[in-house]
């Protein structure tokens, strides 16, 4: 029973404690704010955000929209359906060498050998799939076509004296990647914490192949927070608000693995307790081209752009006081 009630009491207090300053807004109607993210671990800031109330402490009615992969939320911030999105950094350099003007709010996960979040490479337990070179000939699933997850694999299996070129790459989103590992449709996929509860433990469905991210750099960001820049340039003190409260809640979520886990369950179909077997993310807490620049400098080495460039111009004109 004390148990039961410490995720609670944890998140009232994080409530009481967490406050905005000057941001902080009462008797004043909302701003409503809409927000897309992939409703899994490595985009869930914005989720503990609006539960722990720091939107509504500063003045903004958020509305989360979950959509399953960074290039669809990249789609729906460009034709207006949202004002701010979670993407992987790929799907944004892309963007960026189109000409279509994005500015990062701020940086997401994080990617770190030591607790090792997304890029998760798996096969079935009983695979005879050991090796980069194994995968010649076979299916790999991962969310979304070009995506870091790919590039990821791509870059492990070079690495590794094998060649990607001979790997059929296939979507399914991350809710639905380990069924189709498991039930024999791909050979292979590449998960992210939430949906790798247990894959090192002797009964685990699947077997943990490779850490694919670490052979693009030993701790870089795959994912940022996003909007156009007109969309930035026209509300410069809720973008500077924005920003504030994610690297807030990245603080806080850090620190709280417990009450983030609690929040969680709530958005995904997973319980409190099977988010807390996961290995839980940690969160950039501060804007770096350092964390950025690896993956622009992948995408361009795989042909998802043609040149590199350098990753402040993904920074755009930052909010006033950033």
């Amino acid at each position: 029973m004390r148990r039961s009630l410490s995720v609670p009491l944890a998140i009232a207090a994080a409530i009481a404690c967490l406050a905005i300053g000057p941001a902080t807004i009462a008797q004043t109607k909302l701003t409503t704010l809409r927000v897309a993210t992939i409703p899994t671990d490595i985009g869930a800031e914005i989720y503990y955000a609006r539960d722990l109330g720091l939107f509504q402490k500063a003045g903004f009615d958020v509305e989360i929209t979950p959509i399953q992969s960074g290039s669809a939320i990249t789609a729906a911030v460009v034709s207006n359906a949202v004002d701010i999105g979670y993407s992987n950094l790929v799907s944004l350099s892309v963007a960026h060498e189109k000409g279509i003007n994005f500015t990062v709010l701020g940086l997401a996960n994080m990617h770190a050998p030591r607790a090792v979040t997304a890029g998760i490479l798996v096969v079935a337990r009983s695979s005879p799939i050991r090796s980069a070179k194994d995968l010649a000939g076979k299916t790999v699933a991962v969310n979304a076509l070009g995506s870091l997850p790919e590039l990821g694999i791509r870059a492990w299996m070079e690495r590794n004296g094998a060649d990607p070129s001979q790997v059929k790459f296939v979507e399914f989103p991350f809710s639905a990647l380990r069924e189709a590992v498991t039930s024999g449709r791909v050979d292979a996929g590449a998960l992210e914490a939430t949906n790798s509860q247990g894959i090192d433990t002797p009964g685990s469905d699947v077997r943990r192949l490779a850490n694919v991210y670490d052979a693009i750099a030993p701790r870089f960001t795959p994912s940022a927070w996003f909007a156009t820049t007109d969309w930035v340039t026209a509300h410069p003190a809720d973008a500077k608000a924005f920003t504030a409260i994610l690297y807030q809640t990245a603080k806080w979520a850090n620190a709280n693995h417990e009450a983030s886990a609690a929040i969680l369950a709530n958005y995904v179909n997973k319980s409190a307790p099977e988010i807390q077997t996961a290995t839980r993310v940690e969160y950039a807490t501060s804007t770096t081209t350092d964390y950025i620049q690896p993956v622009i400098d992948l995408a361009a080495h795989y042909g998802q752009l043609k040149a590199a460039f350098p990753a402040a111009s993904l920074l755009g004109t930052p909010p006033a006081g950033r």
